[in-house]
Order: C-alpha cells, then structure tokens, then sequence
C-alpha cells in the first residue's frame, strides 16, 4: 500500500501543481525508490545506446550499426507481449529486479568478451530484451503507488523530466568513458546502473490491490492466454485503443523524422552532417521543458485533449520545415517537436493507466510498446521510398500531414475520454471524502467509480429499513438523511458522509433505518464491490473496522441506557 501523501494532497491551491507533483515524489517513499530506479536504469539504456553503437561501428562500420538497430527493434518486440502477460501474473516488483539483475549481467558478460562480436551481440540483444520489460512494468506499477489520479499524472511528468535528464547524462557518460577508455568500460557501466536500478526496485514496499469485480481479467489460462487477452481488452476499452492508435501514428512519423533528419540538416538546410546532431538536442531541449510545463497538467481532466494537441504539434513543425525552408525553421521546428512528444508522452502513458484495469494494464502497455517499436522501423523503412516519390520537400510535407489528420478523425473520440475522465474525476472527488477509501490506490479508486451508480430518494423516504438483507453502500451526493434507531433519530447525515457498511462488513441484516429529510441524491456501490475494496488492503481494513466497531459499541451503549458517544466519529 502507497503512504499517505495527505500533506501533499492538502497543499492544491497553495504550491500550485509543481511543487505538489514534486512533493508527491519526494514525500512517498516507493515513489521516490522508483523514479530513482528509472533515472539510473534508463541512464544506463542511453549510455548502452551510444556504446554500442560505437562498438559496432568499429567492428563491422555502417552495417554493423544496422544490425544493431535490428537487434535493438525486433526481438524486443517480439519478446514485450510475453513479458507484459507475465507481468500480469507474477509480482511486478519482482520482475523489474529479475530484469535489471539479467540486464547487469549480460551488459558486464558484453565487456568480458568485448574481443569477440558475435558473443558481443547476442550479449547485447538479451541485454536490451531485459530493458524493454522494464519501462511497460513500472508504468503499470505506478498507479498502485499513487493515491489520486491528480499525482498519477505528475508522476508521469517528473517521470518524464527525468527522462530527459538520462537522456542527457547518459550520452555524455558515453563519450567520457569512450574517449578514456573503451566499449568495455561502457558496457560495465551500463551493468551498474543497471544493478543500482534493481536495487531501488526491491526496496518498493506496497500492496497488490485486490481485483474488483470487473468484466476482464486474467482467467485460469497461461502465458499464451494472457496475451490474446491483452489484445481482447483493446477491443473492450475502445477509448484505450484511441490513444495507442494515435501514439503508433505519431511513433511512425517519428521512425521517419530519424531519416528525415539527416535530409533536413544535408539538403534542405545548410546546417551540414553536425547539424543532425544539432537538431536532435534542439528536440531534447524542447522535451525537457515541455516535461517540466506538463506538470502543470496533473490536475486536468482534458488529458485526451491534450494528448491529441500534442500529437497534432509533432507533425505541423515536420510541415513548416517542408514549406519554410531555412536552418533557424529547422531548429525551431525540433524544438517544438521535442516539447510534443513530451507532452504526448505524458498524457498518453497516464490515460493507458487510467483507461485499463490494473490485472491487465501491464500486458496492454507491453503491446503498445511492441506496436510503437514496430511503428518506428516502418516509419524508417518507409522514408526512402518517400523520398525517391516526393522529393526531400515533398517527402516532410507528407510525412508533417499525417498527424494532424489521424487526430482530426479521431478528435471525437478524444472528446469521449475527456468527459469519461470528467465525470470519473466527480466521483473520485466523492468517494475521496469517505475515510475508509481515502487512501485506496489509483487502480482501486477508478474501478469503484466506474461502477457506482446514482439514486435518487425523495423527501421523507428510507433508503433502507432495518432488518433489510445489507446490499450496498452508499456516499450522499445532496441532500440529508437521518440514520433512526427504533424511530428515534441517532444521527444527520449530509454531502459527502457514507452509511451501509456495517450490515456489509459484519454480514448481518441493517442495524437502522436510514431515510431522507430531504429529496437527496446518492452514489450506490454493490457490497461485493465495498467488501473487495475495503478488504484488499491494511489500511482501508483497519480505518472500516474502528468505524464499524465505534458505531456497534455506541448502539450497545445506547440499548443498555448508557450515554451515547459522539455520533460523527469516523
């Protein structure tokens, strides 16, 4: 189970969404071991990118670099359907160790046998296998360390900033150890940062939310099971597959910006061969500010919106560079591209983990990523023939044009998941008022508002009677009710109190009737649903117990003649 992070919950309106998306991270221990696993594991994926690049030049020259990127694409992507499935059925924790340990391994076995490449690269190839599990795992890990879908978000987005922090210290990290030393001091390197991202991982302390009646699941089957039920969720959540629609558009027109690139800096512009190295950093420059400004987003309920503006912006400067050509176009353009597709990651990456049951988020998001690997090497096989039909202009215009059309036809769709998530957010707000669901997890939280329903009882009207068989449990929208005991009024009840849990939890018929002053609306949860919820974890437990336990000691009081307690406990 995630700490709490009231203090940080307390603080909107204050600190603004920054600060609080920070506070988030640094005052909830398992985030913190687990960005810190990521910045050290995905540093050490850069640096193991450039070392081995260089590695493969110096062996085999450009066809050695080709083969390392059909290394680096193919069987990772076969491999991330298995690896996703899997991690829908062991301990997520555990196999982001198990994959850092493998990776730590085979990158230090590639610096033994640094004098002979054929092992070098099946070293390699398993190597980066072992990396590919790792970013699917922990963004379907995260949502259970969160505890509103408001710090999900910023999660996201420090995520994202540090991201774009490895993406920077790794190269560097690269060429100081290739300048000094060699590959093999490189592929050590990469085993460390490897092994110090298993570490942090280990230390993650939480607990597993227990799976709420829903209509997918993982059934009885194996591996292969899984994964056809990875694909069939996809068919079952259409808005999920919107955004993975939209992102392997935006991966495609990425593989080809990879070509494109190096067209823009030599024939289009008079930037030359250095300049493709230009335009790159242009883009992460525009990535890491975009990565630090989408924080501001944690609280946005527009977040497919948003998504579908950012996949829009990372075709439209590919347009302007087409039509206006010129080297300040250029670098200006890959600024703004690299500012989209942080955005587009972010929002993106937080709607799968919002769009998708927790017993299957891991498997989905592993498809997703074998489809967008996929996507960028079509998009980079793609460009020649592009090219030789279009011509270097011809070619960006085309390619630029993609996105925006792709999120024109699917811009209904993106309006869809906003009022989806706008309508969820209402009652997440809710059910966050009720103490023993305050601190459930973000799996937990989104699965109990998508199954609420609402009631509406007129004035002077039981929403139960006692001796009723106890069914569900219910939050007070508007409106007020008194909760009576033999016909006399024990205690009020307004927006945002809950009752019903006690004939739930201790499974015997309604302790007192319940009926409306007033016409009041209600949101109704079934009480398998309650029971699985507020079971599944220790401190949800523990918070219904005292509440149940004070309210049936004041009844004793109060039948024996005793005094009665403070009837707004809990």
């Amino acid at each position: 189970m995630p700490e709490p992070t009231s203090r940080a919950r307390t603080a909107v309106g204050v600190r603004g969404p920054y600060r609080q998306a920070w506070a988030s991270v640094t005052r909830n221990r398992n985030l913190r071991l687990a960005q810190a696993s990521s910045l050290s594991a995905w540093t050490g994926e850069f640096l193991f990118l450039s070392a081995m690049t260089v590695y493969a030049f110096d062996q085999d020259g450009a066809a050695g670099v080709g083969l390392v990127g059909f290394l680096r694409v193919l069987p990772a992507t076969l491999a991330l359907p298995w690896l996703g499935a899997l991690a829908d059925r062991v301990s997520r924790r555990g196999l982001l160790v198990a994959a850092c340990t493998l990776r730590a391994v085979t990158a230090a076995g590639a610096a033994a046998a640094v004098a002979q490449p054929t092992v070098v690269y099946a070293l390699l190839t398993l190597s980066t296998v072992c990396h590919a599990a790792y970013r699917p795992v922990l963004a379907a890990l995260f949502p259970t360390l969160c505890t509103t879908p408001e710090e999900l978000t910023g999660v996201n987005a420090v995520r994202a900033v540090l991201d774009g922090a490895a993406a920077l210290v790794g190269p560097l990290a690269a060429a100081a150890l290739l300048a000094a030393y060699d590959p093999a001091a490189a592929f050590l390197a990469v085993g460390l940062l490897a092994g110090v991202a298993g570490v942090l991982a280990a230390g993650l302390r939480y607990e597993s939310p227990r799976p709420v009646a829903t209509d997918a699941g993982a059934g009885p089957g194996g591996v292969v099971a899984d994964v056809v039920d990875g694909l069939a969720e996809l068919r079952r959540r259409p808005r999920a597959l919107d955004v993975i629609v939209l992102g392997g558009a935006q991966c495609l027109v990425r593989g080809a910006l990879t070509v494109l690139a190096v067209v823009v800096a030599v024939e289009v512009t008079d930037l030359g061969r250095p300049g493709v190295g230009l335009l790159w950093a242009a883009f992460g420059v525009g990535g890491f500010a975009a990565a630090i400004a989408s924080i501001g987003a944690a609280g946005s309920a527009r977040l497919g919106t948003l998504f579908g503006l950012g996949i829009a912006l990372w075709g439209l400067p590919v347009v302007l560079i087409g039509v206006l050509t010129g080297s300040p176009v250029a670098v200006g353009a890959f600024v703004v591209i690299g500012a989209a597709n942080a955005v587009v990651d972010v929002a993106g990456f937080t709607l799968l983990q919002r769009l998708v049951p927790d017993q299957t988020l891991a498997r989905v998001l592993a498809l997703t990523e074998a489809a967008f690997s996929l996507a960028l090497a079509l998009g980079s096989l793609a460009v020649p023939f592009v090219l030789s039909a279009l011509g270097g202009t011809g070619a960006l215009v085309a390619t630029g044009c993609l996105l925006p059309l792709v999120v024109l036809v699917r811009w209904t769709g993106l309006r869809a998941i906003d009022a989806d998530i706008g309508v969820r957010k209402d009652r997440i707000v809710l059910l966050r008022r009720v103490a023993m669901l305050r601190l459930l997890p973000v799996p937990a939280i989104e699965s109990l508002a998508l199954r609420l329903r609402e009631s509406h009882v007129p004035a002077q009207t039981d929403v139960f009677a006692r001796g009723d068989l106890g069914d569900a449990f219910y939050v007070i929208r508007s409106g007020r009710v008194a909760v009576l005991d033999d016909g006399v009024e024990i205690r009020r009840l307004g927006p945002g109190d809950s009752f019903g849990e006690i004939a739930l939890l201790r499974a015997v018929p309604r302790t007192a009737t319940v009926r409306a002053l007033e016409d009041t609306d209600l949101v109704v949860l079934s009480g398998p649903e309650f029971v699985a919820a507020v079971t599944g974890s220790t401190a949800t437990s523990s918070t219904a117990e005292q509440r149940v336990s004070g309210y049936l000691s004041e009844d004793r009081q109060r039948h024996a003649g005793a005094p009665r307690a403070d009837p707004d406990r809990g």
